[in-house]
């Protein structure tokens, strides 16, 4: 559901009819695809809802006086749906669906607003369920996607700094063998580079919380009943809980010094007990890393053999390519716009590009003029 607007000062119910419409078209398309039987109910489910809303919407604008006219089924964001499903899973479908439900529940909360029409409260109802399935849903795929997150990010950062290597080498280095295998060099060093500073940040993390939760721990144990029945009784009443019923599970609570030993960690340390380790987490960061400096490496010993220059210009359209990507999962993970999330990301890349392909040609002239 993208946008909608006014049409002579009414609600435009063409732009919700619409709206409704394609979502039904892509619900429909992703429940086909969908091997679990719990989310493919689900996604037909929410099919139908969308569709019968899409009527609702027909029968409003007709109301209006507006028509609605023929609509055909929206291939282009079907297939981006789809190709998001297949290529990275559900987990980033679901992020994103997430965020539209939201924007959804947004214009028609505004909309019943304007014409003080209480039969959307039913529809607004309806998008606020889809919501809270696809926040479960997420909650659920967390794990997954950050993983799939990381990966591309990964892959991002080796391609985007292999490749402004290269660009550099390009005007220098005649021969693209000698271009690929110094791209090689920068790949690998950069590679062991990652892994390590990504072993060593995960590591110092999870001893810096485990040393900081160990403390805490070992002063509620030794803690009177008193002091920790304060201290549980200082976290309720901050999150909302009246005083004196606040005292009374407080007294409850102190009892259990190993339940209120997680409270207080969780709430004054902010812990939530991670499964990162640190040896996957250099592995995964090295490996995404090393693919990202092979897809611009790769065109100068193949297609470089015709010309440098043409295998430079493919290594650029692969690096777009890679960068656009991930720009998507930065957007679906700040919630920012798509759009605004890939430009930021492409033109940071080929900005980097283009200083030192510039660093290599004055490099190159200089040298010439030495000589």
């Amino acid at each position: 559901m993208n946008q909608h607007g006014e049409v002579l000062g009414n609600v435009n119910y063409i732009e919700f009819y619409r709206d409704e419409l394609t979502d039904y078209y892509v619900y429909s398309a992703l429940a086909r695809v969908e091997r679990n039987q719990d989310r493919k109910r689900a996604l037909e489910e929410i099919a139908s809802t969308e569709l019968r809303h899409a009527k609702y919407w027909e029968l409003k604008a007709k109301e209006a006086g507006q028509s609605v006219g023929e609509f055909k089924a929206p291939l282009l964001k079907i297939m981006f749906y789809l190709t998001l499903r297949i290529l990275f899973g559900l987990a980033v479908v679901i992020r994103l669906r997430e965020r539209e439900e939201d924007e959804a529940i947004i214009r028609y909360v505004n909309a019943r607003d304007f014409v003080k029409d209480s039969t959307l409260d039913e529809i607004i109802r309806d998008e606020v369920v889809h919501e809270d399935y696809f926040i479960e849903e997420a909650t659920k795929m967390s794990e997954r996607f950050s993983n799939i997150r990381d990966f591309i990010y990964g892959m991002s950062d080796g391609l985007v700094e292999v490749m402004a290597a290269l660009a550099g080498l390009v005007p220098v280095v005649t021969s693209p063998l000698l271009i690929a295998m110094a791209g090689l060099i920068v790949g690998v060093a950069g590679t062991i580079s990652m892994s390590i500073g990504a072993y060593m940040s995960v590591k110092a993390q999870s001893e810096l919380m485990n040393y900081r939760v160990s403390k805490v721990r070992t002063a509620l144990r030794i803690l009177p009943i008193s002091t920790v029945s304060d201290k549980v009784l200082g976290i309720l009443k901050s999150s909302g809980v009246p005083e004196e019923k606040a005292r009374s599970i407080a007294k409850e609570l102190s009892e259990y010094k190993d339940a209120v030993s997680d409270m207080v960690i969780t709430r004054e340390l902010g812990y939530v007990e991670s499964t990162e380790d640190a040896t996957k987490s250099a592995i995964s960061t090295g490996v995404s890393y090393m693919i990202g400096a092979a897809l611009v490496i790769l065109p100068f010993p193949t297609i470089g053999l015709i010309s440098k220059y043409a295998a430079l210009s493919a290594s650029i359209i692969l690096m777009i390519i890679a960068t656009s990507i991930a720009g998507l999962f930065t957007a679906v993970s700040s919630n920012t716009k798509i759009r605004n999330a890939i430009a930021r990301n492409v033109g940071l890349s080929l900005l980097a590009l283009m200083i030192t392909y510039l660093v290599g040609s004055l490099a190159h002239a200089l040298g010439a003029t030495v000589t």
